[in-house]
This record gives structure tokens, C-alpha cells and sequence, in this order.
């Protein structure tokens, strides 16, 4: 096969072009893959677009860490994998001599089949576009069960985002009464789509008095996605009190399934700038923030999307060609209201 491939390169801050490289032959122990759609994570891409700390002095960049693609070719070490199966992708081996944050806006990509950033297997036969957001939702995913979520309790998810979104998604899933609320009423319009029982615009004067009117009193899970510090603010107000006080509080994971009725839960799921979040002044409440999604999230939203629980098109426009990265991610920072995310098309 050419090893001549093209990838989506930030070459500075607020500056995205399309260059061509040259892919390393696979090695023995990974497996090659061409890229049908790439997803497009606005709240991480756009941070490093604009030039955040954890992208100074790395430009330039390849972005990425989200695509669905068709194995290639597989390393003479590699057992049990075929040419033409269809995969979900992380983080890819990055390409000599060039940094990568983390690498996945690319047309050709050589990955590890083992380990935390293995490729998956998609199911035979699946049409790719829909497991385009396996990578980004099983990050919401993560944030939505880990609270342990009860069916009939109350969440409350702060911001609307694509995170955002798609953890108020799976609260629905889960059974969960769920409020949303939002700045911007595109997203906000989204959310009612998906089912939510109110969503709310952050811009209300009386927000925390209008949500708490919903909860009677207090939510039992409140997750922030907002990243903002008015949004940090909020959640630590909106948590009930604990059912019942328990001694002798047990705060390890399993103890926290086994008891999570009695405990109001509050979830930092975005990523700050500023990493001060506040306490809740609620006694017993559960803080919790999630590390990365891990292969077991990935796998549960794969199972999920292969039983028709998330769709693609409830949360993602059309693909687009790659070829319009340079003016694309310009279009997305620019208009928060008007796009949730971005599909790059590379076929």
C-alpha cells in the first residue's frame, strides 16, 4: 500500500492546515487502518487550537483522538485481526518527528491492538458512520455511571456541550429524571430532542431557584460540563441532603454502589482551566471526577450503539471533507450556538 497520507495539523494557535506525510511501515506488533470519519471533540480540540497550557511549545500538532476506520494490513505478531475489519481508534502511534495531541485527524493510522489505547473492533457489517462517536461518548459515558445512578432519581447536568450531551443521554438510558441547562438554546434544543424532563437557559437570573424547583429541593446527582467557574459555582448549590446520615462513611467505589441512594453525588466531568472547583455544603455529599474513559466504557458504548441507544445523527451533523479543516474549526469556535461537533469525511 502508499504510505503517503494526509493529516489535519494546527501549525499555531488558531491556525489549521491539511499536510502530507509519510506513514511508517506497520510494525510487527500493530495493526494499520485507514480513516472513514474522524470526530471532532470541540471542548479539547479547541482548547488546543487556541493554544492552551497543555499544548504550549508543541505546535505543531496533530489534534484528534476520535475516528472510525478499516484495517489495512496487521503485523506479523498480531493474532486473530483480518484486513477490512472495521475499527474504533484512540490515540494512534504518533508519526516520527512530529508532535501529536493526540493524533487522530489523520487519513492512515498505525495502532497498538493491546493495551489502554488499543484499537476495537466495530461489529461486522456496521455502517462506520454510526460508531463515528464512540471515542467522545464513552467519556460521557464514564461521567453518567459513575455516580452509580438509580432509575427515578434526579440529575442535573450542567452544560450542554457535546459531553454534556451525551452524559444526559445516557442518564436517560439509565432511567434517571434528567435537567439540562445551557447558554446557548441550540444546544439546549438538542437536549429536548433526547427526551430531557426540562432544559433551562443558563441565562436566567433565577437558574439555581428554577432548577432546584424542579429537584424539591436538591438533585441527587449534579455533573459539570460546563468548565466554567459559574458552572462550578452552581453545582455545588443544587445537591440534596443525604437520605440518612451513615457512620463510619465508606468512600471506596464499591461502597459507594451499595449506598448510593443515600448519598447526593456531584461529578466534575469537564476540564478546567482553573482547577479549584468547590465543595457542596451539603454533609455526606460524594465528590467525584472521573479519570479518562477506560476500555470497558469504550466497549459498553459499542454494545449500546449496536443496540440503537445512540445514534449518530442525534448528535452529529454530516461528515464534511477533511480538505475543509483549515476553515472548519475556525466555524466551530466561532459558533458555539450553531454546532454541537464535526465529522471529517476522508473517503
Amino acid at each position: 500500500m502508499s504510505r503517503k497520507i494526509k493529516a489535519i495539523v494546527f501549525e499555531e494557535p488558531g491556525r489549521a492546515v491539511v499536510k502530507d506525510f509519510e506513514l511508517p511501515k506497520c510494525g510487527d506488533d500493530e495493526v494499520a487502518a485507514e480513516t472513514i470519519y474522524s470526530f471532532v471533540s470541540p471542548g479539547t480540540e479547541l482548547r488546543i487550537f487556541a493554544g492552551s497550557k497543555e499544548s504550549k511549545g508543541k505546535f505543531p500538532v496533530i489534534p484528534g483522538y476520535s475516528w472510525v476506520g478499516r484495517v489495512t494490513e496487521v503485523g506479523k505478531n498480531i493474532k486473530g485481526w483480518d484486513v477490512g475489519e472495521l475499527v474504533s481508534g484512540r490515540y494512534p502511534i504518533s508519526l516520527p518527528g512530529h508532535t501529536s495531541l493526540w493524533g487522530g485527524q489523520a487519513s492512515h493510522h498505525n495502532s497498538p491492538v493491546q493495551g489502554y489505547d488499543t484499537l476495537l473492533k466495530l461489529p461486522a457489517g456496521a455502517d462506520p458512520w454510526n460508531y463515528t462517536p464512540v471515542e467522545v461518548a464513552a467519556i460521557a459515558w464514564r461521567g453518567a455511571t459513575i455516580a452509580y445512578p438509580s432509575k427515578g432519581e434526579t440529575a442535573v447536568v450542567i452544560g450542554q456541550g457535546l459531553i454534556g450531551l451525551l452524559t444526559a443521554k445516557w442518564l436517560l438510558t439509565l432511567g434517571v429524571r434528567v435537567i439540562v441547562c445551557d447558554m446557548e438554546e441550540y444546544r439546549l434544543a438538542k437536549s429536548r430532542q433526547l427526551g430531557v424532563f426540562a432544559a433551562i437557559n443558563a441565562k436566567s437570573s433565577d437558574l439555581a431557584d428554577r432548577i432546584l424547583a424542579l429537584c424539591h429541593g436538591g438533585a441527587d446527582i449534579v455533573i459539570e460540563a460546563s468548565a466554567s467557574q459559574s458552572g462550578v459555582k452552581l453545582a455545588s448549590s443544587l445537591l440534596r441532603q443525604p437520605v440518612s446520615r451513615i457512620l463510619n462513611c465508606d468512600y471506596r467505589p464499591e461502597a459507594i454502589k451499595s449506598n448510593a441512594a443515600f448519598w447526593p453525588r456531584l461529578v466534575y466531568l469537564a476540564t478546567y482551566v482553573e482547577e479549584n472547583y468547590l465543595l457542596p455544603s451539603v454533609e455526606g455529599a460524594v465528590i467525584l471526577r472521573p479519570g479518562d474513559r477506560t476500555i470497558a466504557d469504550r466497549l459498553a458504548v459499542i454494545g449500546k450503539i449496536k443496540d440503537g441507544e445512540l445514534k449518530a445523527d442525534d448528535i452529529a451533523e454530516k461528515p464534511i471533507s477533511f480538505e475543509e479543516a483549515p476553515t472548519a474549526y475556525t466555524r466551530l469556535r466561532d459558533n458555539p450556538g450553531k454546532y454541537s461537533s464535526l465529522v471529517f469525511g476522508w473517503k
